[in-house]
């Protein structure tokens, strides 16, 4: 019974296809080539690091076990805008993964997430899931980190669900380190009650396509939301982050801040929506993404959304895209920088503020490494 469900899902989803430009949502983003593809389906694991304070378990079992669960679980509804991967994940994997924190308690060290796409046959689409659980008062930090084989073809489509209950801290590091070809959906939804604290980075590094779906949604009043982004696109790589903020109930905060170093004819896409429902009465939100095209073959596309139902509320939004300052880079090389040296250290000085708030050292130095080799390595490096 259950293979058959996932042979209809799989079939369900092959008859309306990978999105296309056609679709508002995915109007820079289309990935119609993937449907000439005869696709291998499969679930895909997540690797966790086991460490004190955390329970892992599966889905159902935790349905069982848990009341407070059943009851966020059943009230989930997130806003799929065009998105046909979220239902092929669902009917794939059925029974995937729980990282449960009980209440009150904090894990002290950030756990490791692993997401290999290694020693699989070219062609392979891989389903994965992961859901995490913090009871009230809980604390947890991931980091997560996704890489690929390279020479061969996949499609990765992840998502992860994610519940705070009130008064719980969550901080999430993803970097995505994948191959040119590779095409990866990530959509993640977290959903906060009243006093939670979350924190992302989205570190998007290498890849063919890269998708980022980041939903919140904010079921209480004194959330504190932090959304942070990094995207390095070069070659022909297309990153695209598409984020959405739900403020639903009042004094709410919610602090967006994206930046990308786009290089050689890579094509970047950022579309931003803050929804302030009727009853979010003092919510502060607000949203910037700002953008260096360090070739003059680069492409940014950028959509600012803002609406507002609410009449007593401080938000704001804006996005900006320009190249290196001349007068920046002609001051370095009358000091005896070359042109090259110049360029590198200018755009990862734009790329540190992103950096520079990520509370794990051992990334921050990784992560201003894996930057600048790939700026030495850009074939089209212009003004």
């Amino acid at each position: 019974m259950e293979s058959t469900s996932k042979e209809l899902a799989i079939k369900s989803f092959q008859a309306v296809g990978f999105p296309t430009s056609k679709m508002e949502e995915w109007k820079y983003t289309s990935l119609k080539n993937l449907n000439d593809i005869a696709w291998n389906w499969q679930e895909f694991g997540i690797s966790v690091a086991q460490t004190n304070g955390l329970e892992i378990i599966h889905l159902n079992d935790l349905l069982n076990q848990s009341k407070a669960f059943q009851k966020v679980w059943q009230a989930k509804d997130p806003i799929l805008d065009q998105n046909p991967f979220y239902e092929l994940n669902t009917s794939l994997c059925q029974n995937p993964l729980v990282l449960w924190v009980k209440q009150g308690v904090k894990v002290e060290n950030p756990i490791n997430l692993t997401y290999q796409l290694k020693g699989f046959e070219t062609n392979s689409a891989f389903q994965a899931k992961l859901i995490v659980f913090l009871e009230s008062g809980a604390e947890l930090s991931i980091i997560e980190s996704a890489s690929a084989d390279t020479g061969k073809t996949f499609v990765s489509s992840y998502v992860q669900e994610i519940f705070l209950s009130e008064k719980s801290k969550l901080t999430y590091l993803k970097e995505q380190d994948l191959t040119d070809e590779t095409t990866h959906i990530d959509q993640t939804f977290v959903f906060q009650e009243g006093e939670s604290q979350a924190e992302t980075f989205t570190l998007s590094l290498n890849g063919g396509v890269l998708r980022n779906n980041l939903h919140f949604y904010i079921n209480g009043e004194q959330v504190v939301s932090n959304l942070n982004g990094l995207y390095v696109p070069a070659a022909h790589q297309l990153m695209d982050s598409h984020t959405i903020v739900d403020h639903r109930m009042p004094n709410s905060e919610s602090n967006e801040f994206y930046k990308g170093i786009l290089m050689d004819h890579s094509t970047g896409v950022f579309n931003g929506k803050i929804f302030v429902r009727k009853d979010a009465q003092k919510t502060n939100a607000f949203q910037s993404c700002r953008n260096v095209l360090a070739s003059n073959k680069a492409t940014m596309n950028t959509k600012p959304q803002l609406e507002i139902w609410a009449d007593d509320v401080k938000c704001s939004h804006g996005t900006t895209t320009g190249q290196l300052n001349e007068e920046s880079l002609f001051y370095m090389r009358s000091r005896g920088i070359s042109l090259q040296s110049a360029k590198t250290l200018l755009l990862l000085a734009f790329a540190q503020e992103v950096i520079d708030k990520i509370p794990f050292e051992e990334v921050k130095n990784d992560l201003s490494e894996k930057i600048i080799g790939k700026i030495k390595a850009s074939n089209d490096l212009t003004i």
